[in-house]
Order: structure tokens, then sequence, then C-alpha cells
């Protein structure tokens, strides 16, 4: 195993990007050291928003995308989110086979993703204190 991080990690804005380093999460021990890490950071910040990057990535076990799961379930409990980003083809069509394209909301490329995901977070951000004003009426 390689001494480089599987995830590195770094804010943009009020996102957190995880970057996955390495080109292919297959083994047992990556697979469980990648949710460790993804769920370490859910359960340490509520709320947080994660965008992970899989541009690195060329292949996967199926055993991540249970990690995955597990990791949404719990940023949904504490109002957060996970969501993907730069899945190449193969990925892609293994989240769309598999019905995850339906629970994971997926971007083309980081770039897309960050625009896009910042977006959506203020657009909910605005929403909750227009029903606030409407509340103190």
């Amino acid at each position: 195993m390689s001494n480089e991080p599987l995830i590195t990690f770094e804010e943009q804005g009020s996102i957190l990007v995880g970057r996955i380093q390495a080109t292919s999460v297959l083994d047992a021990r990556n697979v469980a050291a990648f949710g460790s890490l993804l769920l370490s950071r859910a359960e340490s910040t509520p709320g947080i928003q994660i965008l992970l990057d899989f541009s690195q990535v060329s292949y996967l076990s199926s055993a991540v995308l249970n990690e995955l799961l597990k990791v949404h379930r719990k940023l949904l409990e504490t109002n957060g989110s996970l969501r993907l980003a730069a899945l190449n083809q193969d990925i892609r069509k293994v989240f769309e086979i598999t019905n995850l394209d339906k629970v994971f909301v997926i971007y083309d490329s980081l770039g897309d993703g960050l625009r896009k995901f910042q977006r959506s977070i203020a657009i909910e951000a605005q929403e909750r204190s227009w029903n606030n004003i409407g509340k103190q009426e």
C-alpha cells in the first residue's frame, strides 16, 4: 500500500472537497479506510457538505458503494449531504445500473460540481430565511 493518503480534503467555501487519490479502491483495507475517513468527517462535523472528486479513480469495488451509502445516511441525519463529481464512464454506469444515480447527485466535473453545489446551498439558505420571515409575522 502506498504512503499517499487515500483521500485528501480541502475546504472550498462551505463545501469540503474530498479528492480520492487512489486510482482504484479495491481491497478490504482500502474500502474500510475509505469509509472510516468519510464517516469520521460526517460524525465530527454535523451538517457538513462533502463533494467527492473521483477524477483519479479508474476502478472501485462494489463494497465502496455500500460505504458511500453509509456516509450518505449519516450526513442526512445531521442535515449534511454527499455529492459526487468526475466519475469515469464505467463507474458512472455502475451507479446507473444500481440506481444509485437517483440517490446521489453526480456532477460531470469537479468545477461544475462546486459551482452547482454552492448555488444549491445558497438557495437552501435563502429559502430558510424566507420561511423564518413568514414565521415571525
